[in-house]
């Protein structure tokens, strides 16, 4: 009797978790969301130091991207460096081999929060910015090199596969942005053909034919600079009074909701594969080595919660900019983080639904080793197991949708920039032409 109450008594806690515990990262978040849309950046930077989810030592990470573009967006650079150099640090240190090891045993929702690639470029963004704003070239330069780091490791992730996700070229933009305002131009016009070359080389569907109509005029314009023999028809026009470069963030990035599949075990030709449907998934790994009775039938039906991602529709739609007075160019679209976060999506499908069938059956497994010895204590691991059991919703959810940008040739002396959206918001900059390279960012959702 007093072993019948006691695993009651086991139920009815964990049956409490599982409800409990089942709320995405977006909906832990929606206040701090309200606090962006509504601009009150100091609100939702409060809300992100107050935030017992994002404290969690597992989620440090995410933690100090999200304080990192909050207080970027107050317009404290400084602070906001220190957290983005955190959170960037925490990017290169992540994968330990404790956490690998974790990686195949251990839900990924409890693990420590691993950036997805693009993070990997954006955080360098908004640290360039944040040193642009403060002055500091030298300083954005490095964010050049680092922005070239991540790139390589996103090519070398994506294993040489054409239509994966990998370099990135807002981010090759963006270094030739910034060796073009420390005057490098060999690099700049280096960096700018690179992500040419993706533009025109691209298999996603991503990035090709899609490439800004400024490009080539960059590459004109920093290869005359940098003394190169570099055939184009583009007009090269000095800027002897210096450049305004205004990017527009709109929207927000796509949040991730949790799904339920359920899969059954079976053995064909000697190999083991989960089928839920029309999804067939093979599964790596020798069921009968240490149980020569074992049959695909023991495992039963298991279910995987399922994380994926849901856009978010923007309620702006279109931005004019004037520069002193007169109508500019509509700005270009440089980087399409919805696109992207689905793209990463599809790439890792596959890969993430065997990971994960082959942690649930390592459960499944124990859950049966441990039955034959206690029943009851093997149905509490069984709850145990289903409590524990939820998608990782967690992103960098305060990025924006899209970025587009424009390139503004100065004018001597004051330089009114002025920006209205379609929802009747209006953004002004003055920038003083005296030389040099000014950048700027304005945030609509």
């Amino acid at each position: 009797m007093f072993i019948k109450i006691k695993l009651h008594l086991i139920c009815s806690v964990l049956l409490v978790a599982i409800g409990t515990s089942c709320a995405t990262y977006y909906q832990k978040s929606i206040d701090t969301e309200k606090a962006l849309i509504a601009h009150d950046y100091d609100k939702a930077t409060d809300n992100i130091e107050k935030s017992k989810f994002l404290t969690k030592k597992r989620n440090h990470l995410l933690y100090y991207l999200e304080l990192g573009k909050a207080q970027h967006l107050a317009g404290k650079f400084e602070e906001s460096n220190i957290s983005l150099n955190r959170a960037d640090l925490m990017m290169e240190n992540y994968r330990s081999v404790f956490d690998m090891a974790l990686g195949v045993t251990v839900n990924e929702a409890i693990q420590p929060y691993a950036s997805e690639a693009h993070e990997k470029i954006l955080v360098h963004y908004y640290k360039a910015l944040n040193y642009m704003q403060l002055g500091n070239v030298e300083e954005a330069i490095v964010e050049a090199r680092r922005i070239n780091l991540s790139s390589l490791q996103n090519e070398e992730d994506a294993n040489g596969k054409d239509r994966k996700y990998g370099n990135d070229p807002f981010g090759l933009i963006l270094m030739g942005m910034l060796y073009e305002a420390d005057r490098d131009y060999n690099n700049a016009f280096i960096a700018y053909r690179n992500a040419k070359k993706i533009y025109d080389t691209d298999e996603t569907g991503l990035f090709r034919g899609k490439e800004p109509y400024t490009l080539k005029q960059d590459l004109a314009r920093t290869g005359a600079y940098a003394g190169m023999n570099y055939e184009s028809t583009e007009v090269v026009n000095d800027m002897p009074y210096g450049e305004a470069i205004i990017f527009w963030e709109n929207g927000l990035a796509p949040i991730k909701e949790e799904k339920n599949m359920f899969f059954s075990l079976t053995k064909t030709n000697g190999a083991y594969y989960y089928i839920s449907g029309d999804l067939v998934i093979p599964i790596d790994y020798d069921f009968e080595k240490n149980d020569s009775t074992f049959k695909a039938s023991d495992i039963g039906l298991i279910r995987m919660a399922s994380a994926f991602y849901r856009a978010r529709p923007a309620r702006t739609n279109s931005a004019s900019l004037s520069h002193n007075k007169k109508p500019a160019k509509t700005f270009q679209l440089i980087e399409d983080v919805t696109g992207i976060a689905f793209q990463i999506e599809r790439d890792n499908y596959l890969k993430e639904l065997g990971k994960n069938l082959l942690r649930l059956t390592l459960k499944k497994i124990s859950e049966m080793a441990v039955a034959e010895k206690n029943e009851y204590a093997g149905l509490a691991l069984g709850i145990a197991n289903v409590a524990t059991e939820k998608a990782d919703t967690r992103n960098w959810q305060s990025l924006p949708s899209q970025i587009s940008y424009l390139r503004i040739p100065l004018e001597k002396g004051t330089n009114t920039i002025d920006i209205t959206t379609n929802t009747g918001e209006k953004f002004s900059f003055v920038i003083e032409g005296r030389g040099g390279t000014v950048f700027r960012n304005v945030v609509t959702y």
